[in-house]
């Protein structure tokens, strides 16, 4: 006898899918920012294209997404909404910040080493060799890349 999969139990009211609720809302959120903070760009034509056009565009396709998918929560059934991992939300979203307070006063390398040694010590599998090894590694990598083949006005080292 083989096992047929069984469709999700009903949910109470008219939400049947809380993770694509929850994908949809993030969608549209930003989808709004995007909208707000690209408002004074000029859009242009599709033959003269503005410096908004691109991001308008993109917007449209995610609002389109976050659209689909809120029809969806509430049409097919889904699973429940997980628990969140708040260790790697905060880590990666602390390593951004590492990285934007301390790119200017301690160079491209220390906040490469630093952005990368907090985002990797996310995944619950990280070790402190393998996350020094990759901290150097890509540290060193973006401090070729960036400011030596790309010429970007970066300084590598602290003031």
């Amino acid at each position: 006898m083989t096992d047929v999969p069984q469709p999700a139990p009903r949910r109470a009211g008219p939400l049947r899918a809380p993770n694509d609720l929850a994908a949809a809302l993030f969608l549209l959120a930003c989808a709004g920012c995007a909208w707000w903070f690209g408002r004074d760009l000029s859009v242009g034509t599709a033959f003269r294209m503005g410096p908004g056009y691109i991001p308008r565009l993109l917007t449209w396709i995610v609002l389109g997404f976050g659209l689909l998918l809120l029809v969806r929560a509430f049409v097919w059934p889904g699973p429940a909404l997980e628990r969140w991992p708040w260790r790697p939300i905060v880590l990666v979203l602390g390593a951004m910040v590492v990285f934007g307070l301390t790119i200017e006063r301690g160079g491209l390398l220390i906040a490469s080493l630093l952005a990368v040694g907090l985002s990797a010590m996310a995944g619950a599998q990280s070790r402190w060799r393998e996350v020094a090894v990759l901290s150097v590694a890509l540290a060193e990598a973006a401090c070729v890349l960036f400011p030596v083949l790309l010429q970007l006005p970066l300084r590598v080292l602290p003031k």
